[in-house]
């Protein structure tokens, strides 16, 4: 007669054979039946019609993308951010000027 193993007792060498053989990680898992799954609901990963649940699902997926997001090192970020000041300064004192010079030649002509 078969002796019956259970998994707690089962072999090093069995359960090797068992995940080299393509076998189950948990052959005792439970396999839901069809009358336990509603037919109403929606496939996983299905973007809801409501708004509740559209916004409920990209908060999720946000979430869930903002975890693979490499973050730069502080100093870089320092620096980075400094560069953006900079550039944005310079770009208004730019348009500053230009403005400051076509306000004296409308008013030169006479045109304002």
């Amino acid at each position: 007669m078969a002796k019956n193993v259970s998994d707690k007792t089962m072999t090093r060498k069995a359960r090797a054979a068992g995940k080299r053989s393509g076998g189950l990680k948990n052959p005792l898992a439970r396999v839901p039946s069809l009358g336990s799954v509603r037919p109403s609901q929606a496939p996983r990963g299905a973007v809801s019609t409501k708004p509740v649940g559209r916004v409920r699902t990209f908060l999720r997926e946000v979430r869930i993308e903002m975890t693979k997001v490499t973050w730069p090192p502080r100093k870089e970020l320092l620096t980075a951010t400094g560069v953006v000041i900079v550039a944005v300064i310079i770009a208004g004192v730019y348009i500053g000027v230009f403005d400051f010079i076509w306000n004296l030649i409308v008013r030169a002509v006479k045109l304002g």
